[in-house]
């Protein structure tokens, strides 16, 4: 049986197809969003990114809880990067796809940020009070991708499908047409908005995490606090709410038993191309103002910010020691510092660092060496970790993880699920933070925190008074 390629009536919103399956099992949507560059320029705006990807029904289920990997539920003896290694290599097709496409069938899923911590021997906390596991990947034989660029979208299914999950998932997509409605999406928030920290509780941490700096224990600590509330509905309602207010390059969707995952993330963890590699960490941040000129004046402050270009530099220097673990002696590039990008509520200065991967070396190797990312660690990393795990209560779970896909011809592509949400039966949670070094002020940073998820905030108040 060859490869599955039907074209599809395209739809420039990727979330109605995704419409169509999230009654299935483990539904995922992958999307990119116009990232808007520079307030300077006039249009303001950057062509939207290319790929969308959506998928349903994996024929493998990989996850991880507690230090131990199951597939399909049965024990698995590896760690969980080596597992899913082991499942894609035993399902990859011999013939490889007909179409270019960055993604060929493989796995999604999430990876938490505490995945790594048994192995490495880090503390983490007993406060979990989410039923999320530590990692969980789907192995996906068949997926809608939609090519923005081509205005082409189309269903791919590799050659061993089962006929029948191929029938099924067609049958589900010709929902997509207009003559069919689909049901509203109903969400509503029916508590305020709760602080892990107040100002108090942020600045005694604060306190300790320059106790560590000035002993010369690290250089900088990326603490965060995570936000909570209550809610009844279909999250989905919410991610559409959010979705109209952050458009991010890096936006994903999982839903899994028992929680959905609503990540609006504008940072790439990493990216392997035809065993070429990418990181792009976000380091330096500044809130939007309404006012154009202030909004420019801001975006300039950043640019030309010694102390946040000195925060972007610890981090660059620290990625460029992890990709060393899996990429070839001398390809390490930094290929751009301190670039400004703007986002709907904030800018940021990004970085951008590229390598080869080594021979004999895999992109999920390349995952495991970086794993967590440095820049929602801190410097050095083992040592920031050690003091995050101190300090924040509640683990982060998915957020400061990893979502993306790793496709059965090599190629990967992770987000860093910052600006990143669960709803976990009737509670939504959310988290955000900041890199603190010895010259930072904590009511800046505190306030930095808040920043970085006003958007959601702002949302959860707007849905609670509907």
């Amino acid at each position: 049986m060859p490869w599955t390629i039907e074209s599809l009536p395209y739809q420039a919103d990727a979330f109605d197809w995704f419409r169509c399956l999230e009654g299935e099992r483990l539904p995922f949507l992958l999307e990119s969003h116009v990232l808007l560059k520079d307030p300077r320029l006039t249009e303001g705006q950057t062509p939207q990114q290319r790929y969308d990807i959506i998928g349903a029904n994996p024929s493998h289920v990989i996850e991880s809880r507690d230090n131990q990997t199951y597939i399909d539920g049965q024990p698995a003896p590896l760690d969980a990067f080596a597992t899913i290694e082991e499942v894609i290599q035993h399902t990859r097709p011999i013939e490889p796809c007909p179409l270019d496409l960055p993604f060929q069938g493989g796995a999604v899923g999430f990876f938490g940020y505490e995945l790594t911590h048994a192995q490495q021997q880090i503390p983490i906390s007993d406060s979990s009070d989410l039923t999320l596991p530590d990692m969980l990947v789907g192995v996906y034989p068949a997926f809608v991708i939609v090519d923005h660029q081509l205005k082409q979208a189309y269903l791919v299914a590799i050659p061993d499908i089962e006929v029948g999950a191929l029938q099924h998932l067609q049958q589900q997509l010709q929902n997509v047409q207009p003559v069919t409605p689909q049901p509203p999406l109903l969400f509503n928030v029916t508590s305020e908005v709760h602080r892990q920290l107040n100002r108090a509780e942020y600045n005694a941490a604060f306190e300790s995490i320059q106790a560590y700096i000035q002993a010369g224990d690290c250089y900088q600590v990326n603490f965060t606090q995570r936000f909570s509330a209550t809610f009844d509905g279909n999250p989905l309602g919410l991610y559409a709410r959010l979705r109209q207010q952050q458009r991010a390059p890096f936006s994903a969707y999982l839903r899994i038993p028992g929680a959905d995952i609503l990540s609006f993330s504008p940072e790439r963890l990493v990216r392997v191309e035809d065993r070429k590699i990418l990181t792009q960490p976000i380091k330096g941040t500044r809130g939007r103002h309404i006012n154009p000129a202030e909004d420019q004046r801001l975006a300039e402050e950043l640019r030309h910010s010694e102390k946040d270009q000195a925060e972007n530099l610890m981090i660059v220097d620290l990625l460029r020691n992890d990709l060393g673990k899996s990429a070839i002696t001398g390809s390490i590039k930094v290929d751009k510092l301190f670039e400004l990008n703007t986002y709907q509520n904030v800018h940021h200065l990004v970085s951008s660092i590229s390598g080869e991967l080594k021979p004999g070396i895999s992109a999920m190797d390349l995952l495991r060496d970086c794993f967590p990312g440095g820049s929602i660690t801190g410097a050095p990393k083992r040592r920031a970790m050690e003091i995050i795990a101190e300090l924040e209560s509640v683990r982060r779970h998915v957020y400061c993880g990893a979502i993306g896909y790793y496709s059965y011809h090599g190629n990967l592509d992770m987000n860093l699920p910052i600006r990143t949400l669960v709803c976990d039966a009737d509670q939504l949670y959310y988290w955000g933070g900041g890199g603190i070094v010895a010259d930072s002020d904590a009511s800046q940073e505190y306030d930095e925190s808040l920043v970085k998820v006003n958007f959601i905030t702002d949302i959860i108040h707007d849905l609670k008074n509907v």
